[in-house]
């Protein structure tokens, strides 16, 4: 009966940072996400008035600021994408250290404003994963939920980032997690939940603006092609 009551209550807590873990991942990759998008329009909308070959020389710009950040503000220390989770999971003594979040979000911030990449996912996930990282080296949950609260983080971070608390909670448990139990499933789905809300309310905003007006089911086999 006593173990049974300390399991609950442990699990009670992993909910509980996972709640606050996807709070915080949403408001990063919020942030990330929109203000990349802003200052990327503004950019190209300034480039696009001027000389046509402003654009070749753009992504340079990015790239040799992000070279003097991690020269001078991160003390050469190198990011090496979604395989510095897989180590911090792999090897429970390895973590994400803060400067990840910063890091990374700025990485991916300069890299996508000038033209040299497509999207911040990576800079995301791994941002986000930090911010788990961060809840688990505090010791808010038990000691055996490290995983569980790294996956909480990036649950929340890639349904911000796609609109999609589902695509979030089966990349986190596919691609990061790499297996499911039930603690998994607890922290993901509570971050999920969370995520789903704040989408609700702050990122809603359809992207194509068209209503659907009905559904044929003979087009259901074509779905699968």
């Amino acid at each position: 009966m006593e173990r049974k009551r300390i399991i609950t209550h442990n699990y009670f807590k992993l909910v509980l940072i996972s709640v606050l873990i996807s709070v915080i991942s949403c408001l990063l990759a919020f942030s990330l996400k929109h203000l990349t998008e802003f200052f990327e329009h503004k950019i190209f909308t300034a480039a696009g008035s001027m000389n046509k070959a402003i654009f070749i020389l753009l992504p340079t710009i990015g790239i040799t600021s992000i070279y003097f950040l991690r020269k001078y503000i991160f003390q050469n220390r190198k990011n090496k994408g979604i395989t510095e989770i897989y180590k911090t999971l792999d090897q429970r003594k390895e973590h994400l250290p803060f400067f990840k979040i910063p890091s990374h979000y700025l990485n991916g911030f300069l890299t996508v404003i000038f033209g040299g990449s497509t999207g911040v996912e990576v800079s995301t996930v791994v941002a986000t994963a930090t911010v788990g990282n961060m809840g688990y080296k505090r010791e808010f949950s038990a000691k055996m939920y490290k995983r569980e609260l790294v996956c909480a983080g990036v649950t929340a971070g890639v349904a911000v980032l796609f609109a999609s608390p589902l695509a979030g909670w089966l990349f986190a448990m596919e691609v990061i997690a790499r297996k499911i139990d039930k603690s998994l499933i607890i922290s993901c789905t509570a971050s999920a939940i969370i995520a789903a809300a704040f989408v609700f309310f702050f990122d809603s905003t359809p992207l194509l603006h068209f209503r659907i007006g009905e559904w044929h089911l003979i087009a259901i086999p074509f779905l699968f092609y």
